[in-house]
């Protein structure tokens, strides 16, 4: 009878860790929508390697797993009722040009999410420095700082921004997802030799550094995901 009541003890423990373990995510940003009644979860983590993006709504506590999922990378809010979603669809074939393979719409929550498909080959990122960030309804401001204190300034609708915060002040920007189209890719062949001006689908990731301390204050609440 003990041995039995000894291991329904450790049993019990055994459960109760299990439920009490703690995900850990090395990415987790929150963006409110326009309406202010749901909110996106962009999150990734390890072991397994997992991301994904979800939606809740605004009184729903996150838990994984449990929302509306969106499958594709955030792009921008076309308007406040629709949220432009790209799907981007790699193989061995070249795409035979820069237009898309698909479109879809779906109705979550109180918006709709377009849902473009592409197929592509290829990808890049462009690193800067900043010294100044501002928002409207639609779009983030970022003013970049080159080495030689050239300045220049980018805008982008909102939507795929990342703010990462730590106290009160920014720490980090990204503006993933912006959509590149050129006819000057160039595939090499099997047997060595290059074919150029072949068209070109892909998305450029904007990574941003600011070099002072820039308060998070005033920036627009909502269209931007959040992370602290």
């Amino acid at each position: 009878m003990l041995r039995i009541l000894s291991l329904f003890i450790v049993a019990l423990l055994f459960c109760s860790c299990e439920q009490n373990e703690k995900v850990e995510y090395y990415r987790f940003g929150k963006q409110i929508t326009p309406s202010g009644k749901y909110v996106i979860y962009d999150y990734a983590r390890y072991d397994p390697d997992i991301l994904g993006t979800e939606v809740f709504k605004v009184n729903e506590e996150f838990e994984e797993g449990e929302g509306v999922s969106i499958d594709g990378a955030i792009s921008e809010w076309i308007s406040d009722d629709t949220l432009l979603i790209y799907n981007f669809k790699s193989d061995l074939e070249q795409p035979k040009d820069t237009l898309p393979i698909d479109t879809k719409f779906e109705k979550v929550g109180d918006f709709i999410v377009e849902t473009v498909y592409y197929k592509s080959n290829s990808g890049s990122r462009a690193i800067y420095d900043f010294d100044s960030v501002a928002t409207t309804n639609d779009s983030i401001i970022i003013r970049t700082v080159s080495s030689n204190g050239e300045q220049k300034i980018l805008i982008f609708p909102l939507g795929a921004t990342t703010i990462k915060i730590d106290s009160d002040s920014i720490k980090h920007i990204t503006i993933s997802t912006r959509l590149s189209k050129s006819m000057n890719f160039v595939y090499k062949n099997p047997d060595g030799s290059f074919t150029s001006g072949l068209p070109k689908v892909g998305t450029t990731w904007y990574d941003l550094t600011p070099i002072k301390k820039i308060s998070p204050k005033g920036l627009n609440t909502k269209k931007i995901f959040w992370e602290e």
